[in-house]
C-alpha cells in the first residue's frame, strides 16, 4: 500500500506527493490511500487554555477536506480522517511506502521524525514553500538575520517554475459565502478561481501595491492566504502567475509587490525552521525577554473587542466573526496587545492561531515575535500608533462602522 499523509498540501495540481503516489501505484500495482490526521488539535488547548482551533477554523478545515475528498473520489480514492496522529494511523495500516509534504515548524517536524521507524520507504517533498533548503541562496545556515538581504538574494535568482497544467478546472465565478471579510469557500477549485479572477481584474493584482493597505472589500488584497495555509494553492503557482501578468503589462511594480509579500512568507518559513522550539518561547530567539506579563481581564477585553480603542475593537470583532484579518489590521491588533496593554505576545499569537483561517505556524508566530522585538525585526521596538493608523487608513470610519458593536 502507498500512503499519502495529507497535511498542508490539500490540492492535486502542482503537488509532488500526489504525482509520486500515482507513479508508484502504476509501477507496483499497489493501492493508494490518503489520510489526514487531526492530531487532536481540534480538541486541544494551548497557552492560557486558548483552544488550538476555533469552531470556525475547524469548520473551515472540515469543508476543505470534504472538497479534497470529492476530488480524490474522482480517481477512485477515499480520503480517510483520524482524530489521532499520523503515527497512530501508520501503526494500524502499515503501508510499504509513505509520501508527505515537509513542514518547517517544530511540532510538525517532531511528528515527521516519529514516522521514520514505521515505514520501509518514505518520500517527502517541499510543497508548501517556494524554495527547498538546498536552493536557499547561501544555504539555510546563512539565512540573513533580517528580511531585505534575503529578498535581494532571491530576486537575483530570477526564479521561474515550469508547472504542470491544472488538473482541476476552476469555477471562474468562484463560490462565495456571506462573509464581509472573506466571501470565499475552501478548496482548490475556489482557490484557482480566485487566482484567475484576481489576476484578470484591472482593480485587482494590477493595483495591488497601491491598494494593499485597504480594510474592507475583496479587491484591496489577494485573499490568497487561507488557501496558501491549507495548501489548496501553491506559492509557486502564484509566483508564476504574477510573472506572467507582469510580462503582459510590460513590467508592473504593483503586481511585483505580491511576489515581495510571498517572499516575506517564504522568509518566515525558513526562520521558523531554524528557530525550532525557540520560536514559541517568550524571549524568542533574541535571547532577551520582553517586559510583558499577563492581565486576564485586559486580554479578554482585547479578545472581545472592548478596549478603549475603536480601531482595535473593529479589527478584533472582524477576526472573531470571520476568521480573517487584513495585514494592516492584524499588525495594529498585535502591536496594541504587546505595546499598549503590555501583555505577553504569545497569548496573542495563540489566539490568532485559534481564529485565523489562514493560520500557518511560521507566518503567525514569526510575525508576532517580530512585532514583540524577539524575532527578526532590526528595530528594537515596532509600535503602531493605532489612533494615527485609524486616521490614515480609515479616515471615513467605514471599517469601524462595519464592525461596531
Amino acid at each position: 500500500m502507498i500512503a499519502w499523509w495529507l497535511r498542508h498540501d490539500r490540492r492535486l495540481s502542482d503537488n509532488s506527493c500526489w504525482e509520486f503516489a500515482l507513479k508508484e501505484a502504476a509501477k507496483t500495482g499497489e493501492e493508494v490511500r490518503v489520510f489526514f490526521a487531526w492530531n487532536r488539535l481540534h480538541l486541544d488547548a494551548g497557552i492560557g487554555g486558548i483552544p488550538r482551533m476555533s469552531a470556525r477554523r475547524i469548520d473551515w478545515t472540515k469543508k476543505d477536506l470534504k472538497m479534497m475528498r470529492t476530488e480524490l473520489q474522482k480517481h477512485g480514492i477515499n480520503l480517510e480522517e483520524t482524530e489521532g496522529s499520523a503515527l497512530d494511523w501508520l501503526r494500524t495500516h502499515r503501508p510499504s511506502t509513505l509520501t508527505y509534504s515537509f513542514a518547517v515548524a517544530h511540532e510538525e517536524r517532531q511528528d515527521e521524525a516519529q514516522l521514520l521507524p514505521l515505514v520501509k520507504r518514505i518520500q517527502g517533498f517541499w510543497t508548501h514553500s517556494i524554495l527547498e533548503p538546498d536552493s536557499i541562496p547561501g544555504g539555510l545556515n546563512q539565512l540573513p538575520e533580517v528580511f531585505t538581504p534575503f529578498r535581494h538574494k532571491i530576486e537575483r535568482e530570477n526564479l521561474r517554475f515550469e508547472l504542470p497544467p491544472l488538473l482541476v478546472k476552476p469555477n471562474v465565478e468562484s463560490p462565495t459565502s456571506s462573509s464581509l471579510a472573506f466571501p470565499f469557500e475552501p478548496g482548490e477549485a475556489s482557490a484557482l478561481a480566485r487566482l484567475i479572477a484576481y489576476m484578470g481584474n484591472p482593480e485587482g493584482a494590477a493595483e495591488y501595491k497601491t491598494r494593499r493597505n485597504g480594510l474592507l472589500g475583496t479587491e484591496y488584497s489577494t485573499k490568497f492566504s487561507p488557501w496558501l495555509a491549507s495548501g489548496a494553492l501553491s506559492p509557486r503557482r502564484i509566483w508564476q502567475a504574477c510573472l506572467s501578468l507582469e510580462e503582459s503589462l510590460g513590467g508592473s511594480p504593483e503586481v511585483e509587490w505580491i511576489r515581495v509579500e510571498l517572499l516575506w512568507r517564504e522568509y518566515f518559513q525558513w526562520v521558523a525552521y531554524r528557530a525550532g522550539s525557540r520560536l514559541f518561547i517568550k524571549k524568542g530567539f533574541r535571547e532577551q525577554s520582553p517586559r510583558a506579563g499577563f492581565n486576564a481581564r485586559a486580554f479578554q477585553r482585547w479578545v472581545d473587542g472592548l478596549t478603549g480603542d475603536d480601531f482595535v475593537n473593529a479589527g478584533m470583532r472582524e477576526l472573531a466573526e470571520t476568521g480573517f484579518s487584513s495585514n494592516r489590521a492584524r499588525q495594529n491588533l498585535a502591536s496594541y496587545l504587546i505595546h499598549d496593554l503590555g501583555i505577553d505576545w504569545r497569548y496573542g499569537a495563540a489566539y490568532f492561531e485559534a481564529q485565523l483561517l489562514d493560520y500557518d505556524p511560521a507566518s503567525n508566530w514569526a510575525n508576532w515575535a517580530y512585532l514583540a522585538g524577539v524575532g527578526n525585526d532590526p528595530r528594537p521596538v515596532r509600535r503602531f500608533n493605532t489612533v494615527k493608523q485609524a486616521q490614515d487608513y480609515d479616515a471615513n470610519r467605514a471599517f469601524r462602522k462595519a464592525w461596531q458593536q
